[in-house]
């Protein structure tokens, strides 16, 4: 079985399949718009993760990756659904080196994908 960072370097950063079924459903200015919306929040969200672990208070960034977790798969932002979901099990069991780890890839996860959402809603605009 592959490790939990092999796995996470398989996954997309954005399932565009996925983007283009919200589209189908919803029609591109509304996604638009709410992809505007996940960005804000990505950054928000990551942020106030991002203060948990300087803060090393592994219960706040168990709460934030649960949120973070929903918010990125309703979006398909696979890549970071995956190691928000992964980073908040080895928060639960207390592991700091593994803690540590995901948090940093997690946060290069975050930061590729809303950099190429920043980039698709500068295009559309």
């Amino acid at each position: 079985m592959l490790d939990w960072y092999s796995l996470q370097g398989q996954l997309p950063l954005l399932d565009d399949d996925h983007l283009s079924r919200m589209e189908q459903d919803l029609s591109a200015p509304v996604v638009a718009r709410l992809l505007g919306l996940f960005l804000e929040d990505g950054r928000t969200q990551g942020e106030a993760l991002r203060q948990a672990f300087i803060a090393q208070d592994v219960q706040k960034m168990a709460r934030w990756c649960h949120s973070l977790t929903s918010a990125c798969g309703s979006y398909g932002a696979l890549r970071c659904q995956y190691l928000s979901e992964k980073l908040e099990q080895s928060c639960q069991q207390g592991d700091a080196d593994l803690v540590a780890a995901q948090y940093t890839a997690w946060q290069a996860a975050l930061d590729a994908t809303l950099q190429i959402l920043a980039a698709q809603l500068n295009e559309t605009r």
